[in-house]
């Protein structure tokens, strides 16, 4: 037994190593990838169930919120309307002009 049969022994030894470690890798990385398949496709169907329930609570949000909000801005508007004509009735002041009354002075001059 010469150094030439130890060699290709150990060469043999060290390929069938590296065989191994490769072939393990390759098992982990193939159940890795269908664990992450499965996984996706669970995920899935949960996030179109949690996207359904989220468009509900967007509209019945926005649905309440319009409630609550309408007779405010009508108040602030009714307000709003009832100071300027009190403005409008206070001595020495004028009345707001709009631009609609600009044009009609224009034309009858």
């Amino acid at each position: 037994m010469d150094l030439a049969f130890w060699r290709d022994i150990s060469l043999f030894y060290l390929l069938s190593m590296q065989l191994v470690v490769t072939l393990l890798t390759a098992v982990a990385l193939y159940f890795v990838v269908r664990g992450a398949m499965i996984a996706r496709r669970k995920a899935t169907s949960g996030v179109k169930l949690a996207r359904y329930y989220v468009g509900i609570g967007r509209t019945q949000t926005a649905k309440f919120a319009d409630k609550a909000t309408t007779p405010l801005v009508r108040s602030h508007g009714a307000a709003a309307r009832g100071d300027a004509i009190f403005r409008s009735l206070l001595p020495g002041r004028q009345a707001p002009s709009s631009p609609t009354d600009k044009v009609i002075s224009k034309v009858k001059e």
